[in-house]
């Protein structure tokens, strides 16, 4: 075993396995009162060893079967235990490549070409997160339940019916040279991993991860697009809104609607106040973009995703001949999300689009099939799967009706990659015309390059001509210069948070966009700024101003009676989600009082046509803003005679439990998916939750379960700053599992200290080529 820092095993994390800290502490308090003994009563002594010895036994013999899964993965952990990485040989290498790990557990790799790069950081992504990538796949392909038993079969049923494993095939069959080369290259270095270790985890569930795939990165991609722009919910409850509701009503409630309430809204609403009717600050994948011009174009961007260790993005370090790309990738892709290749620097933010249609099922297209699910230890499972042609067969009927989903991810060019090629811009005309012959994921992009700036609508987009019902299905795709942009603004600055930043005056393109308080707050920002460097974008990706609250905490402030002390707590607040405000904890929990009350009654006769309808729309705060603005107690629920005594029980309501820190309520930490399966290993294969500032709303994203998966600030030349929530290795005994997280959860400014470089190796090609 290597004594290198940089690899050196972290064994103090075992201590938290229960019955090492169980026994651990058993075996050392015994030892200490026996030593205490010996000195007066030796008879003592051996009697308290004794007894300690029995006690311990005893403990174990209880314990016997968490014990055995304990020695398990102890043995799991210490077989794939980090080591100093040896020259290895990859089979399909051109020339030696030379990897070096730095002190941030990041492999810079330098190669002489572009391929050998690319298997280079297949080797390093699948040895540091083999098990994260083996699971992607599994998921996309619905296998998971193979190695993880039957408490993945719901998992595996839903993607099986989803139909991505046979859309990759398709996709797969379709791709471009320069893409299906890049993914061989990949898949190659993936495979060179796999043969030299086993990730603890499948050590642990006893199996071996197969060869990867050329497929298997199509599969991942289609993954993350789902993830991405799979917006049934919202298509489901907007149909059912407009069958239950008059089209103004419908509109106004809807999102992209207006403030002006509709005539006669009061007639509309019903007295049901069921809780669960309006679902609240939903976690959509999301981003935050922006760029402004300094001494030099800064871009700042930070993904929102879901949280987890291992962390789902990876940073890379790549050069060859001309080039060095750093930035953020998804595991089993060998694609950049964000980043700079020394001539421009790129960011994305989820582009919300619709991308996705409701349509009736045919009765004389349907198709229907059954699959075997293997589960592990268990009978295998058979599925049946309904299909329309391509495309899946809700199992849900929508108020009544079979329906059919039409996504954009089942068409082949949605994994076409060729967004990898930005990788090879030099300039922001070349990555425009990249970007306008590439479909894939619908995504916005922000590039720059030392003179010019743009912003652009990428990926796969239905053709949806401005003025269109949302309900009508789309009549074919978007050309790439038919996509909106925007180019060179006046001010120097794109910004862009899941917003409508992007013109859509002849082609209608999102579909419940972000409401744009983060985006507004990061304008307000940089406009105000004399000048902008790093550490002016950096401190902006930590903003923690919750705009949207002032307006709830001015209707509380005129509702509540003088001396009040809630009505003098929230006068006194900040502004801010800091991790010590009383106040926007009672703030939060107010809007929530209020858009349930509010909101819930006009959308109950929903119900009617579909049990399970909720209003899933992020865009609530405008029709419940202008519905409480109204001052109207015929708006109110049933009863109400007052508006400012309705805020007021409002409010009661919101503070029935004493108030308490933000801090306490927004607790954030991160778990190992096999937590799923051993709770009591959290404490070693996770990260304990801590108190954390922001919220879903603010500029800094940090919530239980969600938040900024990655942040980033760049320049043209280089990688400024990164900070990833967990470490870049996927193993716990590694100094790299958990080592990025104090800094990600830090508001303080970024130390700045020179990266050094650790232990290095050598992939080599095959002796005698």
């Amino acid at each position: 075993m290597t004594t290198c820092p940089a690899h050196r095993p972290r064994l103090r994390r075992l201590w938290q396995l229960p019955t090492v800290r169980t026994v651990g502490a058993a075996g050392a308090a015994t030892v200490v009162l026996a030593a205490a003994a010996a000195l007066a009563w030796p008879w003592v002594s051996a009697a308290v060893l004794a007894a300690g010895a029995a006690g311990i036994a005893g403990h174990v013999h209880r314990n016997c079967g968490r014990v055995a899964v304990e020695r398990r993965m102890l043995r799991a952990l210490k077989d794939s235990a980090p080591r100093c990485p040896e020259d290895i040989e990859v089979p399909t290498l051109t020339a030696p490549v030379r990897a070096e790990c730095g002190d941030d557990g990041v492999t810079r790799i330098t190669a002489q070409t572009y391929h050998d790069a690319v298997r280079a950081l297949g080797y390093t992504m699948a040895r540091d997160r083999g098990f994260q990538l083996d699971l992607v796949r599994r998921t996309g392909s619905g296998r998971v339940a193979e190695v993880w038993g039957r408490t993945a079969v719901p998992l595996d049923t839903a993607y099986r019916r989803l139909g991505l494993a046979a859309a990759a095939r398709a996709a797969t069959e379709r791709l471009a040279g320069p893409e299906r080369d890049l993914l061989t290259a990949f898949a190659d270095g993936v495979n060179a991993a796999f043969a030299q270790q086993t990730p603890f985890e499948c050590r642990f569930l006893s199996y071996r991860p197969q060869p990867w795939q050329v497929e298997d990165s199509v599969l991942t991609a289609l993954v993350l697009s789902h993830s991405l722009s799979w917006n049934e919910e919202a298509k489901r409850a907007e149909s059912v809104m407009r069958r239950a509701l008059p089209g103004p009503v419908a509109d106004f409630f809807l999102p992209g609607g207006t403030t002006s309430l509709p005539t006669g809204l009061a007639h509309h609403r019903g007295q049901e106040q069921s809780p669960d009717l309006v679902a609240l600050d939903g976690a959509v994948p999301g981003s935050n973009c922006w760029i402004a011009t300094g001494d030099e174009p800064l871009l700042a961007c930070d993904l929102h995703l879901a949280f987890g260790v291992p962390n789902v993005l990876y940073e890379i370090d790549l050069a060859w001949p001309g080039t060095r790309l750093r930035g953020l990738a998804s595991p089993g892709l060998p694609v950049a999300l964000t980043g700079t290749n020394g001539r421009i620097v790129w960011g994305v933010t989820n582009l919300t689009a619709d991308v996705l249609d409701l349509v009736p099922a045919g009765r004389d297209t349907l198709h229907t099939r059954t699959e075997q699910i293997r589960v592990r230890g268990r009978r295998p499972v058979t599925v049946e799967i309904t299909t329309d042609g391509t495309m899946p067969v809700s199992q849900t009927p929508l108020c009544g009706e079979k329906i059919a989903v039409r996504w954009t991810g089942h068409d082949p060019r949605a994994a076409d990659l060729r967004f990898h090629r930005l990788a090879h811009a030099h300039d922001v005309d070349e990555a425009v015309r990249v970007l306008d012959d590439a479909h894939g994921v619908a995504l916005n992009v922000l590039v720059a390059d030392r003179k010019r700036m743009a912003h652009l609508a990428t990926g796969l987009l239905p053709r949806r001509p401005a003025g269109t019902p949302r309900t009508e299905p789309a009549d074919g795709h978007l050309t790439g210069p038919e996509r909106p942009r925007a180019v060179d603004p006046a001010d120097g600055i794109l910004v862009s948070a899941n917003d409508a930043a992007l013109p859509e005056d002849e082609f209608r393109i999102g579909l419940d966009l972000d409401p744009g308080h983060r985006a507004r707050r990061i304008r307000d920002v940089l406009g105000a700024a004399e000048r902008h460097d790093a550490a002016g974008m950096h401190a902006l990706q930590h903003d923690i101003a919750a705009d949207l609250y002032l307006h709830y905490r001015d209707l509380a402030v005129a509702a509540l009676r003088p001396g009040d002390p809630v009505r003098t707590l929230l006068q006194e607040w900040d502004g801010t989600a800091s991790t010590g405000s009383r106040a926007f904890g009672v703030l939060v929990r107010l809007r929530n009082v209020l858009a349930r009350r509010v909101l819930a009654p006009y959308v109950a006769v929903c119900r009617e046509y579909e049990p399970a309808f909720r209003f899933p729309f992020r865009d609530l705060d405008r029709p419940l803003r202008a519905i409480l603005d109204a001052r109207d107690c015929a708006l109110l629920p049933a009863g109400t005679t007052d508006v400012d005594g309705f805020i007021a029980e409002c409010v009661a309501a919101a503070v029935r439990e004493r108030p308490r820190r933000w801090g306490r309520l927004n607790r954030v930490g991160l778990s190992h998916p096999l937590a799923a399966l051993v709770p009591w290993a959290d404490p070693v294969l996770g990260i304990r939750p801590r108190s954390q500032a922001g919220m879903l709303h603010s500029v800094r994203t940090a919530v239980p379960g969600f938040g900024a998966a990655g942040r980033i600030v760049a320049t043209v030349d280089d990688l400024v700053t990164a900070e990833l929530p967990a470490g870049q290795s996927g193993h716990p005994l590694s100094p790299h599992y958990a080592d990025r997280h104090a800094r990600w959860a830090s508001l303080a400014p970024p130390r700045t200290r020179p990266r050094r470089t650790g232990c290095g190796h050598v992939l080599r090609p095959p002796a005698g080529r």
